[in-house]
């Protein structure tokens, strides 16, 4: 009978190509290692490995139990994680990755819910690109992600809900030349460095300030790249690089007057993000109720955004409303 023990031997040993590699991978001594690999191929009949020279290379039956044990192996493994899945808030385990924008705005405060309604469940965030959510997702090393669903929508593989539809605005610190004008164009704009987080294609054509296009992936490189949105914040304080954030973000920095909005608005200056999930697979019990704590926050501060943004400017035109005084926390 075939054991998943030697499935998962003989992978180690067709991806590093030596015995004694492959044993200390698997944390066995070599006899051991090699008895395992001897009782699989014993137990199937065949040969699965040629042993001459210093490099193991697998046979053409070799070959197919590989591609056979990486599936075989793959699937035990979402068999288990489904079995933990059902045994419910209290006792199971979950991971999210989330974008700079979801997590500022409602993904982190959502997780501290859960974890204040569920003590005992084991959580674990990763912070990251909205790129590299999506690659978390799709290689199954988180249960969701939270993050920009533009170029994650074209991907087979995954699906995504759109729960983050929020207005921003263009800042700067206070006293930034540009204020001390009615309106602003995109080339007046254009000469003040973009402090951001990496923006996707769908910003490139459209998103003032001076950045740089990777020729690659269509990204948008902002001037000083940065991995998170307060960051962006201080150093906007700072100089007089430009930023873009929900008015909501920065409330408390345009009450004390840190920071203003520039009289600059644009329909498509908006967030797009949402929840990315592994099509086909089993949401965890803990992974429905984050998205919904999430819908919950989502619709408290959209509203909230909107007010804001009522206060900040006079008319959809991008006429500024006044002066901003901050009573709503």
């Amino acid at each position: 009978m075939i054991k998943l023990q030697q499935l998962a031997h003989a992978l180690a040993l067709g991806r590093l190509g030596t015995f004694r590699r492959a044993a200390q991978a698997q944390h066995l001594s070599q006899p051991a290692f090699s008895r395992s690999i001897r009782s699989l191929e014993d137990s199937l009949g065949v040969a699965l490995f040629e042993r001459q020279g210093p490099i193991t290379r697998p046979t053409a039956f070799g070959e197919a139990l590989l591609r056979r044990a990486q599936i075989v192996l793959e699937e035990v493994g979402e068999l288990q994680r489904e079995i933990r899945l059902l045994q419910g808030l209290e006792a199971g385990c979950f991971s999210v990755a989330m974008g700079a924008y979801a997590a500022d705005l409602s993904a982190r405060q959502a997780l501290g819910v859960l974890a204040k309604q569920y003590p005992h469940l084991r959580c674990g965030l990763r912070l990251r690109s909205w790129r590299d959510v999506a690659d978390l997702v799709a290689s199954r090393e988180v249960d969701v992600g939270i993050a920009e669903i533009s170029t994650a929508e074209d991907d087979k593989r995954l699906d995504v809900e759109s729960v983050g539809q929020h207005d921003v605005v263009l800042y700067c610190r206070r006293g930034h030349p540009l204020l001390q004008r009615e309106s602003i164009s995109d080339s007046d704009l254009d000469a003040f460095p973009l402090a951001s987080i990496r923006i996707p294609p769908r910003g490139a054509a459209v998103l003032p300030g001076m950045w740089s296009l990777d020729p690659e992936s269509g990204d948008l490189i902002p001037h000083i790249e940065v991995d998170d949105v307060a960051t962006a914040q201080v150093v906007v304080r700072e100089s007089d690089a430009i930023g873009f954030a929900t008015p909501l973000q920065f409330a408390t920095w345009l009450g004390s007057g840190d920071l203003a909005v520039l009289p600059y608005r644009r329909p498509w200056l908006r967030l797009d993000y949402g929840f990315i999930t592994l099509r086909g697979r089993m949401r965890a019990p803990a992974a429905e109720r984050f998205m919904a704590i999430v819908r919950e926050i989502e619709a408290e501060i959209a509203g909230r955004n909107q007010d804001l943004l009522r206060r900040l400017f006079s008319d959809p035109n991008g006429e500024m409303a006044g002066t901003f005084a901050l009573d709503d926390g």
